[in-house]
């Protein structure tokens, strides 16, 4: 028996399917690694019609066809994520079995055997994206046609990926804004009386955020107001708000001196 004829190694190539996990786009990855390998049978797509195919290729041909697959149980408690094994069979029919019981082969090379496992170590580990490595499964011998005195065998090999749910647009309202505020005063920053004056809401907006220690005075006798009687803290914020049933006038400028510590703000 001769030796099989084969085209340039494999190097990869470059493969961009609309779908990396539908199976159509996985079968014709299959064919293309197969073709790139193989020059001396004709490989292809399992016919529509199995029935009315006729081998016409001199030495044979590998037919790819999708035969199945499993679902494993469900990887998470919000969606449905499963592994997904599918198989794909490649039916191989050769005109030479390989080998004459006790001798050399008696037809055209190569045979049934080697390019068997000419079809296995080229699918074996062989990577479409989005899936794990293709792995054999079995082999069987079908049967052989005697009227068309073509020997015929199947291949199935394996692949994983993931089932993954249609996902819907969420309902809720996306993250915008956060506000990191430090805690336990390790870089407080102090700020000197400066003035302010309440607006026409009775508010005051003061520099900084994450305020602690805050004195409201009066800006000419300096006299101290008194927190929860004549104005509220927003600290967080740093607002102040002034009761109207407090001692503090309507648009009065006091002086606020207060402390505040780092803020850090993700848009």
């Amino acid at each position: 028996m001769s030796a099989i004829t084969l085209d340039a190694p494999w190097v990869g190539q470059s493969f961009a399917p609309p779908t990396a996990l539908d199976i159509a786009t996985i079968e014709s990855a299959i064919v293309a690694r197969l073709r790139s390998a193989i020059n001396t049978i004709e490989v292809g797509h399992f016919p529509d019609d199995p029935e009315a195919y006729r081998l016409t290729h001199r030495i044979g041909a590998a037919l790819v066809r999708y035969e199945g697959g499993k679902y494993g149980p469900l990887l998470d408690t919000a969606a449905v994520v499963q592994e997904r094994r599918l198989e794909f069979a490649i039916t191989l029919m050769m005109r030479d079995l390989g080998w004459s019981f006790g001798g050399a082969a008696d037809g055209p090379s190569p045979g049934a055997y080697a390019m068997l496992e000419t079809v296995r170590a080229t699918l074996t580990g062989f990577v479409v994206p989005g899936c794990g490595a293709t792995f054999p499964v079995r082999e069987r011998f079908v049967k052989r046609d005697k009227q068309g005195a073509v020997w015929i065998y199947v291949l199935v090999f394996a692949l994983t990926t993931v089932s993954v749910e249609a996902s819907t647009a969420n309902t809720f309202p996306l993250f915008t804004r956060g506000v990191a505020q430090e805690q336990g005063g390790l870089t407080v920053i102090s700020i000197a009386p400066t003035p302010y004056t309440f607006n026409s809401n009775d508010l005051v907006q003061l520099a900084n955020g994450n305020v602690t220690a805050i004195a409201v005075t009066n800006i000419l006798s300096n006299a101290p107001y008194s927190v929860g009687v004549d104005y509220t803290i927003d600290s967080v914020n740093g607002i102040l708000t002034r009761t109207p049933s407090g001692g503090l006038p309507a648009g009065a400028t006091v002086n606020v001196a207060y402390s505040y510590a780092e803020t850090v703000t993700a848009p």
